[in-house]
């Protein structure tokens, strides 16, 4: 496996942030991945080939508990998402992950690990408002404040209008969640046009929603 940073490793980095884990406790070493049961099957699909291409490692899908888990073991990826990029592993994950300096300094690299990260994180809808019909808007949930607050920065750096963040608690969580939001036209054509999605089910939304 090449030392170096790719755009496919960056990618699948944002899909750990986002929906996310990495378990390192002898003499298990393993990542996962969770998603929805209906709509990330196919874009599972596609990351377990891109595992395959960039890892080497073939991971299993299973259904359990209603949702997707994919999971794959090896010592050396688990070391390298540690120990290279820094992310956070065992407990408390959530609470604290970022995107790796490394990769945010770099706009070529960023951006691969922000769809990663919308992909699994992210949510695309229409509402109406006065005057406003299918009024489009990208959002990002996650409980790392950093995260969010990191995600706004780098996005209002490549002229994307970010809203302002904003948190809540939901009944079903005892950590605090944090929104991203981008919302409109014009956002979400830059988005499309600039990082997209490689969920298949949130690609189609996005070009479903330009086309009102």
């Amino acid at each position: 496996m090449s030392k170096l940073i790719s755009s496919n490793e960056c990618e699948l980095i944002g899909a750990i942030i986002g929906d996310g884990h990495i378990h390192m406790k002898k003499p298990k070493h393993y990542v996962g991945i969770t998603g929805h049961i209906k709509t990330d099957k196919d874009y599972f699909n596609k990351l377990s080939k891109l595992i395959c291409k960039i890892w080497n490692k073939n991971p299993q899908i299973k259904n359990r508990a209603g949702g997707l888990r994919m999971r794959f073991h090896s010592k050396e990826i688990v070391l390298r998402l540690i120990n290279k990029f820094e992310l956070p592993f065992n407990y408390g994950k959530c609470l604290k992950v970022k995107i790796p300096k490394m990769i945010a300094e770099d706009w070529n690299l960023a951006k691969h690990t922000i769809r990663g990260i919308a992909d699994t994180d992210g949510s695309i809808f229409t509402a109406n408002k006065p005057g406003l019909p299918n009024y489009p808007s990208i959002e990002i949930t996650t409980t790392s404040k950093a995260l969010a607050r990191q995600l706004k920065e780098i996005l209002e750096e490549r002229g994307f209008r970010v809203a302002k963040i904003w948190s809540y608690k939901s009944k079903t969580s005892k950590h605090q969640a944090y929104k991203v939001a981008l919302n409109g036209r014009k956002n979400l054509k830059k988005w499309v046009d600039e990082i997209s999605f490689s969920n298949p089910y949130k690609l189609n939304r996005a070009l479903d929603a330009l086309t009102y």
